[in-house]
């Protein structure tokens, strides 16, 4: 198997990411961990049980007590974490991370509120999948880095950088959003901003900020957005 790698992000935030690019078999499940499989394909079942082996490890990594905690899932699927914890796991064809970190309410007083994380190919967005997810003044900033640094899928990472605030803003709203309530400003410096603003699970209108980060590597550019 291939190593896993571990690496600590910030004092201040104590951020915690656990990558990995082979997949980790089922027996690396934790009994409670384990029903979330129970109806899963052999896909998904690998899929599941890669990025719960990264969350782990994250969580062991951002603070040794958390070593074994299982990882569960709320009813949308979306992972959920030991108290005083955020987190995020990811997933794409040969490259699974997760991220985690004290939460601003932790009892350590020092945190963020939410984070996401994402990670896709470095390859164009499918046809028509940009005039979805982005709004005509996002393709013409799209179009206008292509055009400047055309060795980088900016459609790509406009998406990558939406899922990311997406991921951030669902623990915090309990509402699901689509691509239209984000709205994207990428810099070539490796940064982004966003803000993504629609009803809460309640109705009541709100906004969250996103600031991140973005990285290209290999293979895969990889996406992490923080709610500080």
């Amino acid at each position: 198997m291939g190593r896993l790698r571990v690496v600590r992000r910030g004092a201040a935030w104590r951020i915690a990411m656990a990558v990995t690019e082979v997949v980790v078999g089922e027996d690396s499940l934790l009994p409670a961990e384990r029903e979330l499989v129970d109806s899963a394909g052999p896909a998904r079942t690998a899929e599941l049980a890669t990025g719960r082996h990264c969350a782990r490890l994250a969580l062991a990594s951002l603070d040794p007590s958390l070593a074994g905690t299982p990882v569960l899932r709320d009813e949308r699927g979306a992972p959920t974490w030991p108290p005083g914890v955020v987190g995020s796991i990811t997933h794409c064809a040969g490259w699974t991370g997760a991220a985690v970190a004290r939460s601003r309410s932790s009892r350590f007083g020092r945190g963020v509120i939410s984070l996401g994380l994402d990670a896709e190919p470095i390859a164009p967005l499918p046809g028509g999948v940009l005039e979805v997810a982005a709004s005509p003044a996002e393709r013409e900033v799209v179009a206008r880095l292509a055009g400047e640094q055309p060795g980088i899928p900016w459609d790509t990472l406009l998406f990558s950088a939406k899922e990311a605030t997406y991921k951030a803003w669902y623990p915090l709203t309990g509402a699901v959003i689509g691509h239209d309530a984000v709205r994207v400003d990428l810099s070539p410096a490796g940064t982004f901003s966003a803000v993504a603003q629609a009803p809460d699970a309640s109705g009541r209108e709100v906004a969250h900020r996103v600031r991140g980060r973005w990285v290209l590597g290999q293979r895969v550019l990889v996406v992490l957005g923080v709610v500080g």
